[in-house]
């Protein structure tokens, strides 16, 4: 069976893993991703979910462009232009379209668009480790031995209503690692459509049914399986196990079966100009599917884009990261916006924690959580600004220090959901979503 890999892994070995395998559907005769027999198997574990749920928030999808490595602060969003030359490095700030905000000169476009952003530059964490950071930025927690926090997409599915028969939750080109269903099972898992979006041949891993098999067929298979499904029902009532498997198959056979699931996942029906616009590589053509799925009605899609890990070379090595990146996000919010989006759509991009002030003997930065730098926009943030500072170095939060948990809260109440409220897990341990975490103040308006 076969396993989808991030291209890129960084300097501790550490793969952002596609946790999800290709499978069969053996009473189908169809083959689909076992996304869902994975997600059927490991519900049997069930969650319950206590507190109330609130109207409040703009945001009805998220789009999360992880950026895996840790992202340097100082040479993307917080550039130091005063400090010592082992601290300010090669790059300059350029301004911005708000009055008194400047980024990095290999950001123009996004310099264009700075009065839709918001630029958080007080993020701060302990954890400098890249599977421990990675672990605290995509659930609120530092990591606990033995008891795995369910990610945001996957809280986000268990709490949103899902609106389309796509899944809730998908993730592009593939997952990233702790974005997981958790505690609450790997029904909550992300799905991955597989392949490279930017392939000429891309396509949606086994959504078609294979070479032979009909769509009416798969119906009489499927209606075959109800007919026995329903003799033995009595049985199975209180496994919830068999449970889990019928909602394997539901699933599998909705997202097979729906015409408007399987267009969203069609890049080539956008016209050629946007393909261009977003860039024709897979870091462009993954924001542009994104767009697409969010449009469709999914609630959380998360974006890999890693090799972000600059230990070596920095200043020759990130220019064209920064450029391509500069350009997809860019047509990414204008695109969002032109298609009344973006007010809709909460877009985050971040990584683990940024990179040391001080360069090192080999012309890279070092890891370094203690201050780093986030983008938001869309979904009720207030864009045109920047929340907290870094101290002059770019060493420590000298304002508004903005932890974990504070994110979390801020993107919970950006869709409405009470981040007060409490996860329960099969064994009995109860969570909170924002372990004492607050919305970070005046980012949603």
């Amino acid at each position: 069976m076969a396993k989808n890999r991030c291209i890129h892994t960084d300097c501790e070995g550490f793969y952002r893993r596609d946790f999800l395998k290709a499978g069969a559907l053996g009473l189908f005769g169809l083959s689909l991703t076992d996304l869902f027999r994975l997600k059927a198997e490991a519900a049997t574990a069930e969650a319950s979910v206590s507190g109330a749920r609130t109207s409040l928030g703009t945001a009805t999808s998220v789009i999360l462009v992880w950026l895996g490595g840790g992202p340097s602060h100082l040479d993307m969003w917080d550039l130091k232009p005063d400090a010592p030359e082992e601290i300010r490095g090669l790059f300059k700030p350029i301004a911005t379209n708000v009055n008194g905000i400047q980024i990095s000169e290999h950001l123009p476009r996004l310099a264009q668009q700075t009065d839709k952003l918001c630029i958080i530059r007080s993020m701060t964490s302990p954890e400098a480790a890249h599977e421990r950071g990675t672990h605290y930025m995509m659930t609120g927690y530092q990591p606990l031995p033995g008891f795995a926090v369910p990610g945001y997409g996957a809280v986000v599915s268990e709490l949103k209503e899902q609106r389309s028969a796509l899944p809730p939750y998908i993730s592009v080109p593939a997952p990233v690692a702790y974005g997981g269903g958790g505690f609450l099972g790997a029904s909550l898992a992300p799905f991955s459509p597989g392949g490279n979006p930017a392939s000429k041949n891309f396509k949606v891993r086994d959504l078609e049914p294979p070479k032979g098999v009909s769509f009416e067929r798969v119906e009489r298979r499927r209606s075959l399986r109800q007919a026995v499904d329903s003799a033995f029902k009595k049985y199975e009532s209180a496994n919830p196990a068999a449970e889990a498997v019928d909602n394997f198959y539901t699933s599998a056979y909705n997202l097979m079966s729906s015409d408007d699931a399987r267009a969203a996942f069609d890049l080539n029906a956008e016209p050629g100009k946007t393909r261009d616009a977003y860039r024709r590589d897979t870091f462009g053509q993954s924001c542009l599917l994104a767009r697409r799925l969010v449009e469709a009605g999914v609630n959380f899609v998360t974006v890999s884009n890693g090799g972000w890990d600059n230990h070596n070379n920095i200043f020759s090595s990130l220019p064209g990261k920064l450029n391509a990146f500069d350009q997809t996000m860019a047509t990414l919010i204008t695109d969002l916006n032109d298609r009344g989006l973006l007010e809709s759509t909460l877009v985050i991009a971040m990584g683990e924690f940024g990179r040391t002030p001080v360069i090192n003997r080999n012309a890279g930065r070092d890891h370094h959580s203690r201050v780093f730098s986030i983008m938001l926009a869309g979904g009720g943030v207030q864009g045109g600004q920047v929340i907290g500072a870094s101290d002059p170095l770019g060493t420590e939060p000298a304002e508004t220090p903005v932890r974990p948990e504070d994110l979390s809260a801020t993107l919970y109440k950006s869709l409405g959901i009470d981040y007060n409220q409490h996860l329960e897990s099969s064994d009995g341990v109860r969570i909170v979503l924002s372990r004492g975490g607050r919305p970070i103040r005046g980012v949603l308006a």
